[in-house]
């Protein structure tokens, strides 16, 4: 991005969303952090599924050379909130920090920062070697990454804890600059909103799916296995034919229905599937009514 010679470059909108400005180029000079965190703000803003994860490895990259610290991550928690499942990582050339290695981290390990899980709620570690007692845990884990002082903000995903985002240095600090502090609260919600709108959008898409499915099942009953997730969706067709109310029973597990030896043969034809092994999954089996009896059914996905 060109710089003034006078005292300050002045920059309009279009030079702050342009990508070309922003791509790596030799001695390119480094934008005013406030200039940097709005470009963010809006790409966060903007996600994409096609796109988000080189988005957010191209915004950490330069939150990281804006605002001088050794590595910017974010750490992605699993949908209950429980667990670091993702830790994307910018880091410096030479610095030893390494916050990816915190995937698969329980949270429930680190009791001070599971209490500061707040949306938008910043936390600070100036010194992971000497840290108050209450960050006893948190101060061991980072430090055992190489981290010796870090701020992160989190945010959540329609109230669930979702992540964290943050920057870390290899060596301790003292406070970090008020402005940034704010800087970051304002990426963080930004980066909140982004993914809100994309579980929605994803959300959706799976919702039209149905629907189209259920306009050529007709009067077959309608399921839908999330296989990662393992929770299954039952349409009210597909509790009547198997004798439940559909207001006021829920749906026992579908496998406590599977006629036991079935349930082997049923099994396999859903893994080879899933692992691609055959086009579709179709399966006849037993199934057990509310009433006790057991009634042949041909499943389809």
């Amino acid at each position: 991005m060109p710089a003034s010679t006078d005292s300050k470059a002045e920059y309009t909108a279009s030079d702050i969303l342009s990508r070309d400005a922003w791509l790596p180029r030799p001695q390119r000079p480094v934008a005013p952090l406030d200039v940097t965190c709005t470009k963010i703000a809006v790409d966060f803003q903007s996600l994409t599924r096609e796109s988000a994860e080189e988005c957010m490895r191209d915004s950490l990259e330069l939150l990281r050379e804006a605002s001088g610290a050794d590595a910017a991550f974010s750490a992605e928690f699993d949908v209950d909130g429980a667990t670091i499942e993702r830790v994307l990582v910018a880091r410096g050339t030479f610095t030893q920090c390494h916050p990816e290695t915190l995937r698969g981290q329980s949270l429930r390990e680190l009791t001070w920062l599971r209490a500061r899980l707040d949306h938008l709620r910043l936390s600070e570690l100036r010194d992971t070697a000497a840290p108050r007692a209450e960050q006893l845990a948190e101060a061991s884990l980072f430090a055992g990454v190489h981290v010796g002082s870090l701020l992160v903000v989190a945010y959540r995903i329609q109230g669930v804890p979702a992540g964290l985002l943050g920057l870390a240095n290899a060596l301790p600090r003292g406070p970090w600059d008020v402005n940034l502090q704010l800087l970051l609260k304002l990426l963080g919600a930004s980066l909140a909103s982004g993914l809100t709108r994309l579980r929605l959008e994803a959300r959706l898409s799976k919702l039209e799916e149905r629907v189209d499915l259920a306009k050529d099942a007709a009067n077959d009953g309608l399921w839908d296995f999330d296989v990662e997730r393992n929770e299954m969706y039952f349409s009210p067709r597909w509790r009547v034919m198997l004798g439940y109310d559909v207001e006021s029973e829920l749906t026992p597990d579908w496998r406590s229905l599977v006629h036991p030896e079935d349930m082997p043969r049923v099994q396999a034809s859903i893994r080879e599937h899933v692992a691609g092994k055959t086009p579709l999954f179709e399966s006849i089996h037993r199934m057990r009514h509310r009433s006790g009896e057991w009634r042949w059914v041909q499943s389809r996905a």
